[in-house]
């Protein structure tokens, strides 16, 4: 009972997840949530008390697996400036691994964050150390500029990996070849690593 119990609720999860990246949470239905997870809306409704309970729980999931995955850079001492690139390379490849993230992340934009603002605040505050210790330490170090704002180097370094996968499809259009293929994912990693070490490093 209970691992199916926890397979109905994982199932619901990663269904929720495909209907609120393609919709947005107005654009979403109970019902195909329900449909494609293959329970029926009192399960649903079990777990979670409301479509935006869900979706609340969508986002503060995808946002703590996002935080996992830069953290993994800092698990270990060395070269800073490779630590940061390797943390760059870890946001942005677990983008490439979870193409709902931007668009839910765009979705939650178009919406004001209003969801966001209920869970982001103190999971951002978990993981914002590890990374603020490796700025402190290089800017101590004589590494990075010591004028360095925290803030604006992780809104480049979001903005910079969201933005490509997010305008993949203009991109596309654009390029005339497929933005996504691992040569051009490459490409346009060591670019986005290049401009923000350039940016931070004295």
């Amino acid at each position: 009972m209970e691992r199916s119990a926890k397979g109905s609720r994982e199932r619901i999860l990663a269904a929720a997840e495909e209907v609120f990246a393609a919709k947005g949470i107005d654009g979403a239905r109970v019902d195909e949530i329900a449909h494609l997870a293959q329970v029926n809306k009192r399960m649903l409704y079990h777990y979670f008390n409301s479509k935006e309970d869900l979706y609340t729980y969508v986002l503060k999931v995808n946002f703590e697996k996002s935080l996992a995955a830069g953290k993994k850079a800092f698990s270990e001492k060395g070269d800073l400036k490779q630590q940061v690139a390797e943390a760059i390379r870890n946001y942005f490849y677990f983008l490439a691994a979870n193409p709902n993230y931007p668009r839910l992340m765009a979705w939650e934009a178009l919406q004001g964050g209003n969801y966001a603002r209920k869970v982001l605040p103190e999971i951002w505050e978990e993981g914002l150390p590890s990374l603020k210790a490796i700025l402190e330490e290089g800017v101590a170090r004589g590494v990075f500029r010591p004028d360095l704002d925290l803030k604006q180097v992780l809104a480049s370094i979001t903005t910079l990996c969201s933005g490509y996968f997010t305008n993949k499809d203009i991109l596309a259009i654009l390029w005339e070849e497929d933005p996504l293929s691992p040569d051009n994912r490459e490409k346009r990693l060591k670019h986005i690593i290049d401009l923000i070490l350039r940016s931070i490093v004295i």
